[in-house]
């Protein structure tokens, strides 16, 4: 039994894929099972946050903007682990903006999952390395997988002298 947050009500998605609403169940029922324990469907985060955080929202900053693979120095993925590294790349193919894995620039190997900090440390780290130029575009990417949302910040570097 797994517990979502919907519209109104607390639903639990039965084995079977049917709904049921907390109120179906007892109340002694309700506290036993942990009904109101939130938990993450990491299935339906693994089958869709891509599609819903990535693909579909790039498509329309692609149409909007006329942002192409040229345009595009450096990509700043904030990832939560590796697992979601070629699923991304292959969103981004499909979206139409195959960001090459040499212009991706991350630092989860080496501090990890850094949340809501993960676009910031990257920018930091990037400008440290000496790998930015003058002039450079930087695309980055900050998903929000609880409720599939996304951000991205399209940046230009000035670098002074």
């Amino acid at each position: 039994m797994a517990a979502r947050i919907g519209a109104i009500n607390t639903i639990v998605v039965e084995p079977d894929g049917s709904l049921r609403g907390w109120m179906e169940y007892p109340a002694q029922q309700r506290e036993s099972s942990s009904l109101f324990t939130l938990k993450q469907d990491v299935r339906l985060l693994n089958e869709a946050v891509v599609e819903y955080t990535a693909v579909q929202p790039l498509q329309l900053v692609i149409a909007r903007r006329g942002l192409g693979l040229d345009d595009v120095d450096w990509f700043l993925p904030h990832m939560s682990s590796e697992y979601f590294r070629k699923p991304l790349a292959d969103g981004l193919a499909r979206a139409g903006l195959p960001i090459p894995q040499e212009r991706w620039f991350t630092n989860l190997e080496s501090v990890g999952n850094t949340g809501s900090a993960a676009v910031y440390l990257m920018l930091d780290e990037l400008l440290r390395s000496g790998r930015l130029r003058d002039g450079q575009r930087v695309l980055c990417f900050v998903p929000e997988s609880g409720r599939f949302s996304s951000g991205f910040i399209y940046l230009t570097a000035k670098m002074h002298a």
